[in-house]
């Protein structure tokens, strides 16, 4: 009998999670035995190479050498020439400080040149801040999926999230509630033999979403906090499974169907694919469906596509033409709601309102 080999997952040496603590970063490096020999700090435009700013004068009061990337923007060819930086310059870490787009273009520069790669999230609007995946805009300015690694250090620093846009804070829990969705259809895929079902990662999936049903709003530090922790599980659940299997499902293809349909008109990943999560939630007939139409509600996160500037044609096209975008990636769509009529039906379940009240438990 062959026995199985034990699980190897890399998770991070570092994990920080504290209220202004960006200045602090180069203290929590040297503490958690990374090479400060010359850093590389990438961000974006505006308020995050504000707040880049300070990791860099807080890195530099420590007389480490800092190569600076500002005005990344998520495309493929930016995390190119950071790695050629990284080589050239002999980078022996590389900081992201900023929101998504920085954080993917940083990360795959690091996971191409193996350098240590360090995730210092502004806002909180998807697991990117912490998965082994890159979603990068190619020249044609398509985003695709690339692999990476787990971040070898996280910072959380609560007072930056807290001051980013709120749709950003929703986008996070939209995210993150569809680890639920994305196990059902993991299941289900197993279940009718197209993929293998890793019940560890999907618990640990799910472990990081099902807080999220309980929250009350996005402004309070609590809350914000549970979003964040929920997305760093996020990503452990997917480095466990080696797959993005535990948080992407259809509700994924779906936006990433509308990202290509409505190029600029795009909404935030997050806010698309909470949109996406209450129609695969419909689609399974899940117990879910009524607990997240609730959660909606209270907290602002786009309950129809109406409330991105979406239409119901636009979403039926897009739902149409998710499971191309990946035909390896099995779900609920890939055999049901193939037409126009089917999808509508499915919408008018989806995006109508529940009854008040809250139940005492969820079932999935």
């Amino acid at each position: 009998m062959t026995v199985p080999r034990p699980r190897k997952v890399a998770i991070p040496r570092l994990l920080h999670v504290s209220s202004g603590c960006l200045p602090d970063v180069a203290g929590l490096l040297g503490d958690h035995g990374f090479d400060l020999t010359c850093v590389l700090v990438g961000s974006g435009r505006g308020p995050s190479q504000v707040l880049a700013e300070q990791v860099v004068a807080g890195l530099r009061a420590q007389d480490v050498r800092v190569i600076e990337r500002p005005d990344l923007a998520g495309r493929l060819d930016q995390a190119a020439a950071a790695a050629g930086t990284i080589i050239e310059e002999g980078v022996t870490a590389a900081v992201a400080v900023g929101g998504g787009r920085v954080i993917d273009t940083v990360k795959l520069a690091a996971a191409r040149t193996g350098v240590d790669f360090v995730s210092v999230p502004t806002a909180i609007s998807n697991d990117g801040i912490s998965s082994p995946v890159a979603s990068l805009a190619g020249r044609d300015g398509e985003r695709a999926s690339h692999a990476a690694r787990m971040p070898g250090g996280i910072i959380v620093d609560v007072a930056a999230i807290g001051s980013a846009p709120l749709p950003t804070l929703r986008a996070g829990m939209g995210d993150l509630v569809s680890n639920l969705t994305a196990c059902l259809d993991w299941r289900l895929a197993a279940r009718h033999g197209h993929d293998k079902y890793d019940a560890f990662s999907a618990m640990i999936a799910e472990a990081a979403a099902r807080p999220i049903l309980d929250l009350e709003d996005v402004t309070s530090i609590d809350s914000q906090e549970v979003i964040a922790q929920g997305l760093l599980l996020s990503g452990l659940a997917m480095a466990a499974a080696g797959t993005s299997r535990p948080c992407s499902g259809a509700e994924h293809l779906i936006s990433h169907a509308l990202d290509a349909q409505l190029g600029d008109r795009a909404a935030l990943h997050g806010e698309q694919v909470a949109v996406g999560t209450l129609l695969i939630a419909a689609a399974h007939a899940s117990p879910l469906l009524a607990p997240l139409q609730r959660l909606f509600a209270r907290v602002g996160l786009p309950a129809s596509p109406e409330a991105l500037g979406i239409t119901r044609p636009e979403l039926v096209e897009a739902v149409l033409a998710a499971p191309s975008l990946r035909p390896d990636r099995w779900t609920i769509l890939s055999e049901r709601f193939r037409d126009a009529a089917s999808i509508g039906e499915l919408a008018g379940v989806a995006f109508t309102s529940p009854a008040p009240s809250r139940p005492a438990a969820v079932v999935s």
